[in-house]
This record gives C-alpha cells, structure tokens and sequence, in this order.
C-alpha cells in the first residue's frame, strides 16, 4: 500500500503503538432507495418511536407513489408501488436513514453507513480477527434477507490496508 494508506492505518487501527493489518469492504446496495419494503419501514418508525401522526403522515406520502408502464404506444394502469423512496428527496433520505439504523445491530467490527453505501472494517492480523469479518459479513446478509433488500456484488469491493496485510478474500452471498 502506499504511505497514505498506510499512515491511514497507523492514525485509525494502531493499539498501544503497533500497526494492524485492516481490511475495509464498500458495500453498496442494489437500488438501495428503490427496494425499501414500505410494510417493515413504517413497523420500523413504530418500532423506533415515531408517533402515530408521523407514521401515518409518511405512510401516506409512500402510499401516493404510483407508476405505470408504457410499450409501444400501450400505456398500463395506474399501480401503487409497495416499495422505495424518493431518491433525491429530504424525506426519502431520512426514512432510508431510519430503515437501515438497526443494520449494525449485533455488529462488532466498525461500520459506518451513508445513505446505500455502507463501509465495514476491522483488524485482520489474526485468524480470529478475519473471521470475525467473516461472521459479520454473515450478519449483514442475514439483515438484507431479513429487510428484503440486496447487496451490489459488482460494486462492493476491498482495501487491503497496513503492512503483512494478507488479503484475505472475503466472501458475500457466495461471491
């Protein structure tokens, strides 16, 4: 790696002094805003607190998205979408915001999220350390199933960061 990343890993991951080895995997979800199930992001507002105005108020704006599809001059009727949000919009980022919040429950590694793209990482030096990586990347598949969304396979990739890095590969939905 070069000295960035490598001074990088010595600002982050250095513990009483010594470098670690980190693997850092992007994750990005496949149309992340388009996918986001409308039955289990209100039961999630409702989980989280939200009042009951408020959900209702969000349910309805997800309820007045419709779409309709044309083919050849054919143009079909009007159909209420039972999944995604505004891309784009302040609302549409807020409620995916609330929609992946609970994604690092469980999670022992670091992750961060932004929007639908999602960073985790940790110290790989040891065996134990990767495969704790391993276990969470397990989790985060389990969450997607669980969610009814999906990972980007061809847009996640991984850093390999500190000296005597292995670069382990690492494995999501099989790939």
């Amino acid at each position: 790696m070069t000295d960035q990343f490598n001074g990088l890993v010595q600002w982050s991951d250095c513990i009483s002094g010594q470098k670690k080895a980190t693997d850092v995997i992007y994750l990005d979800f496949c149309k992340g805003f388009d996918t986001v199930p409308h039955n289990i992001l209100v039961a999630k507002l409702e989980r989280y607190g939200f009042g009951r105005w408020t959900t209702r108020w969000i349910r309805k704006q997800l309820d007045s998205c419709v779409q309709r599809v044309t083919v050849n001059g054919s143009v079909s009727k009007l159909k209420p979408l039972t999944s995604g949000v505004l891309k784009g919009s302040v609302l549409g980022s807020i409620v995916f915001s609330i929609f992946i919040n609970d994604m690092d429950s469980g999670i022992e590694c670091t992750l961060n999220k932004f929007a639908d793209k999602t960073k985790l990482s940790g110290a790989v030096d040891m065996l134990e350390e990767r495969e704790a990586i391993r276990r969470e990347l397990e989790n985060l598949k389990e969450w997607t199933h669980a969610n009814l969304m999906k990972f980007n396979n061809t847009k996640c990739k991984v850093l390999h960061l500190g000296q005597g890095n292995s670069q382990c590969q690492h494995r999501l939905m099989n790939e």
